[in-house]
């Protein structure tokens, strides 16, 4: 090989290694239109928000024209790694048989695999949908006590919450959860951002799942719907958010049902969505991989191409489950680990993310306390962030852009230099291919 050729052989060798073990190859779709050839670049992705119906067909009558709405999101070439390695002795490495020492292919693709697989899964806990989460909800129950109004705008809508006799110093104070029984600050906090949330009344009453899409206060937020749609035939006339009259936690009648409205009520409560992580077990690890399941399948995602990525620890309370002892669901070994792939579980091709690919985030606070009080300890507990997805859940485009070999300065050496270009995106309306359990290990 050619000196003058190194750095493209390089360049390719590393990238064919980073995609047989990276998981991004299997967790995202490369569908995009456009071509990328500087950082910064755009390419398109394609959604349509609506199906074509099947109409009766009269002979000698004209078909109804039924026009499909199509949104095109882009995706933004945002990140940009280089290597600048510099080498005492290049030429040396032009006698080995391989022309490019393995070694050195391999610690480049591991690092660059990493950081991809990094980048694409810490984009799940501000994408996935709010609805689409499993974990431990915070209830705060209703009573003469407790208010929550959300008013809507332009964009979605602003939720108020206060908790008139738990307020300190306009902070809401802490309540108990009648889901674990422990002790939770009732207002929001960062740790709930993207999120679901939503109103309830009793716990056959209650508003759909909005999105939480910045927090302004500890009793003021701003939502939107979990595609941030603001008008549609599902909407209520004059109202950004969907189901704001209310219903059972499945259905929500347009413009209500009889006089049940969640529009003006006094003394409502709130809750939020998976606020703090379950605990993840080989006993439990089976239930809550069906719970995502029935999340994806509730939006009616396709079973084919799920996915579900797991920390090690994980792996191991799947291998240790009852379910699949002593055959049980069927677990596929290739003998080989192909882009982080280890079994079939659930419905779901389970991959293996190790260290700091898979995201993590702290839970909703917990206290020492109920009720209003000027000293409020606080204590979070951290959890994994586990997504169950189908592929056409985030697009995902790269590109090395550019690889030489140059002469070190004041150095017997050479120095090659690449530079790799990539980003990802979630189209808003494919947030819903997306379910997460929010667990703890």
């Amino acid at each position: 090989m050619n000196l003058s050729n190194f750095g493209e052989q390089f360049a390719s060798k590393v990238l064919a290694k980073t995609y047989s073990n990276a998981i991004v190859g299997v967790f995202t779709n490369d569908n995009y239109d456009g071509e990328i050839k500087k950082p910064g670049d755009r390419v398109n992705i394609l959604s349509f928000l609506n199906s074509g119906e099947l109409q009766d067909y009269v002979v000698g009558t004209d078909m109804a024209v039924q026009q499909l709405v199509d949104a095109e999101d882009q995706l933004i070439v945002e990140k940009r790694k280089a290597y600048n390695i510099s080498l005492d002795r290049l030429e040396d490495l032009f006698t080995y048989a391989d022309d490019i020492p393995d070694a050195m292919i391999l610690e480049q693709s591991k690092v660059l695999e990493k950081t991809i697989d990094s980048y694409v899964l810490d984009k799940v806990g501000s994408e996935a949908k709010a609805g689409n989460w499993i974990g431990l909800d915070l209830k705060v129950t209703g009573s003469g006590q407790t208010e929550a109004s959300i008013t809507t705008s332009a964009t979605g809508g602003t939720v108020t919450v206060n908790a008139n006799s738990n307020t300190y110093e306009s902070q809401v104070g802490s309540v108990e959860n009648s889901t674990d029984g422990a002790n939770y600050f009732a207002g929001f906090q960062n740790a709930d951002l993207y999120k679901g949330f939503r109103l309830r009344s009793t716990s056959t009453f209650v508003s759909p799942w909005y999105r939480i899409s910045a927090i302004t206060s500890s009793t003021v937020a701003s939502l939107t719907e979990w595609d941030e749609a603001i008008s549609g035939p599902d909407f209520e006339e004059n109202y950004t958010l969907r189901g704001t009259f209310g219903g059972d936690g499945t259905s929500f009648p347009k413009n209500g049902a009889g006089d049940a409205s969640l529009i003006g009520m006094s003394s409502l409560g709130w809750e939020f969505q998976a606020a703090i992580p379950t605990a993840v077990t080989a006993a439990t690890i089976y239930d809550q991989t069906t719970l995502l399941a029935q999340a994806l399948d509730d939006n009616e995602v396709t079973a084919e191409d799920r996915k579900l990525v797991v920390p090690p620890a994980g792996i191991t309370m799947l291998r240790q489950a009852a379910e699949l002892q002593p055959t049980g669901i069927a677990e596929i070994y290739s003998g080989t680990v192909l882009n982080g792939r280890i079994m079939r579980f659930g419905g779901f091709d389970v991959l293996s993310a190790a260290g700091s690919r898979v995201s993590i985030r702290a839970g909703h606070s917990a206290t020492s306390v109920t009720g209003p009080s000027a000293d409020l300890v606080l204590s979070a507990t951290n959890g994994y962030i586990i997504p169950g997805n189908n592929t056409g859940f985030m697009t995902y485009a790269d590109k090395w852009s550019e690889s030489r070999v140059v002469d070190a300065e004041n150095q017997f050496a050479k120095k090659y230099q690449g530079l790799f270009l990539f980003g990802a995106k979630v189209p808003r309306y494919r947030r819903k291919y997306c379910a997460v359990l929010f667990g703890s290990f």
